[in-house]
């Protein structure tokens, strides 16, 4: 990975820690997905993947845990 590109990865990580801690857990998978999405574009970049899906899914992973972890409890 080039210098500029570390540089760009390592000031979203550090922006991440900001990032509200909306449940338990939040912070870490935005994290993880981010992470992921970052390996995504690095594979399309040499096949030609379909990134647009595989950004589409972790986006939806993500928000399917916020609202699992975020629904009102009954009781």
């Amino acid at each position: 990975m080039a210098y500029k590109d570390e540089k760009i990865v390592t000031i979203i990580m550090e922006q991440l820690g900001s990032v509200e801690e909306r449940c338990p857990g939040y912070r870490d998978e935005v994290q993880q997905a981010l992470a992921e999405i970052l390996q995504a574009e690095r594979q399309h970049q040499f096949a030609r993947t379909n990134i647009v899906s595989k950004i589409g899914d972790l986006v939806g992973r993500v928000g399917t845990f916020l609202d699992r972890d975020t629904l009102p409890s009954e009781g």
